[in-house]
């Protein structure tokens, strides 16, 4: 429940402190006075479009402060210390806008984002004004309205959340289609590239050893000759080492009959002469070895060329090419299964299709039946609002869709358009004279008819939202005399459910206030101030007769005050 509310320095208002009460407050003023100002400072507090046209004349910041029981508020704590604040009995929320367009927010004095102000003022306060009732007249509110009974919300939650899963695969299919259509193009080059790769079928090491093999092939004559002196010197010539290592032998063995300490020497000799001979078997095995066909040298070439040229092209070593064979082998593998993904989320988007259409389904029933409660409900609450003859109706009406495809729901065996709050489209339609056909809202009701059935809709949800505040702002519009303390009567009942603030222009909804604040408007060293004051008994009965007769207040009309203000 509000308790009170501190205005500073707000467009005409100094500084006014206003206590609340619980039940219906009802506020009264002549125009211009101020009374729509105190709502604007209101809606301030709960986090609406800060202007630096609110901060009063000549001060450097406008302040608003409410405070709140937070005793039935208990829902709210968690919101509250996600913001960081702390919880209290008090719940304090304070708004400061400067004249430098600073607007800052504050709950239980800790700072926080206007949007999150916002959210919990969306929770606590539910203000309707002249325009905001209009929108009653919007066939996009309807649904809404509909949507707020306890089973309809039930069976839109497990819509929603069956349509999100269905929304999320239909996603991820266009995902894998558009995939496709790229890994096609992908397929193409990736082909080409390992035919590219495997028409040379290339070996790790094979350029560097034909390299090398080529080097050979291209001196083989020089190799040859180089070879054969090798091996005259060490064995085939008349003068070879292996011939002279021989006769140091046999000198040794002379030298070690004599002194036998150079008989490792001799040892040494014979170890060498046996490494010649081995070098000089292995040297004759290279001269065999050594090819001198020129046709090898030019099937080299030409090997060396295919390799270079693949290198060329790929901009990459031999062996990194032979790596990219095996990542185009992989890939490929891995772009053939696309089409198996694609028919597996096909057959997902189908099961969850179904199962959505059955959860739409369901749920339109049960609007169906939300919507023929409601229609009795406030074809009651208006009769006793004075329009006796009313018929309301909610009509539901599905959009066929014009294609079959998989994003659409079904309806039976018919495609429909649907959103995520199913495939109705809600409208309420409404006949107020004996014998005439419903029709559309909009094309049927004057202000006072719309007021009147905002007010039978409020009624019937009363304490269904979880909203404790409510503010009429002269929605009373277009009633008047008994309709006028009909609706006063019906505000002061759902007082009940809610705390209920209303500024009014009627008599017959001031008198029936469980209490009232006047506005005025009055100049004080030369500036013009919007001041509040709480009327007691006597002067209340002094407002509610000047609201019937003007500023001449007679016997009569403070008579037919005090008969309205009769519990």
């Amino acid at each position: 429940m509000l308790t009170s509310l501190l205005i500073r320095n707000f467009a005409l208002i100094e500084e006014i402190r206003i206590a609340f009460g619980p039940g219906l407050t009802v506020m009264t003023g002549e125009t211009g006075a101020g009374k729509s100002i105190v709502i604007d400072a209101l809606g301030l507090v709960l986090g609406e479009r800060a202007d630096t046209t609110m901060v009063r004349q000549g001060s450097s910041k406008a302040i608003v402060e409410a405070e709140l029981d937070a005793a039935r508020l208990e829902h709210l704590r968690p919101m509250i210390e996600s913001m960081e604040a702390e919880w209290q009995p008090v719940l304090i929320l304070r708004r400061e806008v400067s004249t430098k367009g600073v607007s800052r927010a504050f709950v239980n004095d800790t700072p926080v984002q206007i949007g999150a102000l916002r959210e919990l003022g969306d929770r606590l306060v539910d203000i309707h004004g002249q325009h905001e009732h209009q929108s009653l007249l919007r066939p996009e509110t309807h649904r809404l309205v509909l949507d707020s009974d306890p089973a309809v919300a039930e069976k839109l939650h497990a819509y929603q959340l069956l349509y999100g899963e269905f929304t999320a695969a239909l996603s991820e299919l266009d995902d894998a289609r558009r995939t496709r259509d790229r890994i096609d193009e992908r397929r193409l080059v990736a082909e080409h590239q390992l035919r590219e790769i495997d028409l040379v079928r290339p070996e790790d090491g094979e350029d560097e050893s034909i390299e090398q093999e080529l080097r050979v092939v291209e001196h083989a004559e020089k190799l040859a000759v180089s070879a054969n002196g090798i091996l005259d010197l060490l064995y085939d010539g008349e003068q070879n080492v292996v011939d002279m290592l021989g006769r140091s032998e046999k000198l040794f063995d002379d030298l070690t009959r004599i002194d036998e300490s150079l008989e490792p020497l001799k040892k040494e000799i014979h170890t060498t002469a046996d490494g010649l001979s081995e070098i000089a078997r292995s040297v004759r095995d290279y001269i065999d070895g050594i090819d001198f066909t020129p046709d090898r040298a030019e099937q080299l070439r030409h090997r060396l060329a295919e390799l270079m040229e693949l290198k060329r092209k790929f901009r990459m070593t031999l062996s990194e090419v032979l790596e990219k064979r095996e990542e185009l082998r992989t890939e490929l593998d891995g772009l053939d299964s696309i089409d198996d993904r694609i028919e597996e989320l096909e057959r997902r988007a189908e099961t969850l299709r179904a199962k959505t259409s059955r959860a739409a389904s369901e749920l339109s029933t049960t609007r169906r039946g939300a919507a023929d409660a409601l229609g009795k409900a406030v074809v009651a609450e208006l009769k006793r609002l004075g329009i006796k003859h009313a018929v309301f109706e909610t009509r539901l009406e599905v959009r066929p869709s014009s294609t079959g495809e998989i994003r659409h729901l079904l309806r039976g065996k018919q495609p429909v358009a649907c959103d995520e709050y199913g495939w109705d489209e809600v409208e309420f339609h409404l006949s107020t004279n004996l014998g005439e056909d419903a029709k559309p809202l909009h094309k049927v009701v004057s202000g006072g008819e719309v007021s009147r059935i905002m007010l039978a809709l409020k009624s019937i949800f009363a304490g269904r939202d979880g909203i404790p505040i409510m503010v009429f702002d002269e929605i009373d519009v277009g009633v008047s005399g008994t309709i006028a303390r009909k609706v006063g009567d019906a505000m002061h009942d759902l007082s009940r459910e809610h705390q209920i603030l209303a500024i009014t222009h009627l008599p017959q909804i001031a008198g029936v206030g469980d209490a009232h604040l006047l506005v005025e408007k009055k100049v004080r060293d030369g500036r013009t101030a919007t001041r509040l004051t709480a009327l007691e008994t006597e002067a209340r009965m002094r407002e509610v007769a000047r609201l019937l007769s003007g500023d001449r207040i007679t016997d009569a009309s403070l008579q037919s005050a005090r008969e309205l203000m009769k519990p």
